[in-house]
């Protein structure tokens, strides 16, 4: 009877294109023990879990810094110092806010206008709720993914263990 992959779970985290990880094939259970094929599976389960953990911080990371970017943009909105073409490029390039819910300006005869800067603030500091909620998802995900890692590492290491175990009481056996 041949081994093969065998889908163990869905993830949206998965590697791009792929949205189930398959952790073994008949080349890999080749010639092993049930003990020693737990044991791959659960190494190679914590090394899926490991990559997409490394790519779920970076991506997190790049949010972080786009968000602390926004901050400072939504102080200079409020504070009238902002270069509104600068700040517009931002709002609509980097974080995604239509350019129909901005103002066309931030002033009125040189002046900074209240109520430009508020609509602007507003849609800015909308768009930053909505990536913060999206970053404590992420911070969920992430503890997912780290969990599920040691979960795997524990069970190869238990099983690493509970061999070791059977194989001493073996050997006390023909003592």
């Amino acid at each position: 009877m041949a081994i093969t992959g065998v889908e163990i779970a869905k993830n949206k985290c998965a590697p791009a294109g792929a949205d189930s990880i398959r952790l073994y094939n008949s080349d890999l259970a080749q010639g092993l023990t049930l003990t020693q094929l737990v044991q791959q599976v659960c190494i190679r389960a914590a090394a899926v879990g490991e990559a997409q953990s490394v790519l779920k911080m970076n991506a997190m990371t790049s949010e972080s810094q786009r968000l602390s970017e926004a901050a400072d943009w939504l102080k200079k909105i409020v504070d009238g110092t902002a270069n509104w073409t600068k700040a517009k490029d931002f709002l609509v390039g980097k974080m995604g806010i239509p350019e129909r819910t901005l103002p066309s300006t931030l002033t009125i005869n040189g002046k900074p206008y209240y109520n430009y800067q508020m609509q602007a603030a507003k849609a800015l500091q909308d768009k930053m709720n909505v990536l913060a909620q999206t970053q404590q998802e992420d911070m969920i995900d992430l503890q997912t993914l780290v969990n599920r890692r040691d979960v795997a590492y524990s069970t190869a290491s238990g099983v690493v263990r509970s061999n070791g175990q059977t194989m001493s009481q073996d050997a006390q056996n023909f003592i």
